[in-house]
């Protein structure tokens, strides 16, 4: 799914969400939109170290892996 679909998945759990859960679907939305590709579909977010040289992981990071998983 792509980031926007996952952002929109993420309004329609949120929308009925009672005041508390509407705080928490919040707080979810904020990582996912952190967590959203660059140009060159990688998550700046999410940078390792290779050699001497900061790299970055492919989108979907395995943050946006695990959310997926349990929005499903």
């Amino acid at each position: 799914m792509t980031h926007d679909e996952l952002l929109a998945k993420i309004d329609r759990y949120a929308k009925g969400a009672s005041m508390l859960d509407s705080k928490a679907w919040a707080a979810f939305r904020a990582v996912v939109e952190l967590h959203k590709p660059d140009e060159n579909n990688q998550c700046s977010e999410c940078e390792y170290y290779w050699i001497d040289e900061i790299k970055f992981c492919d989108y979907p990071c395995h943050t946006i892996q695990l959310i997926e998983k349990e929005l499903v």
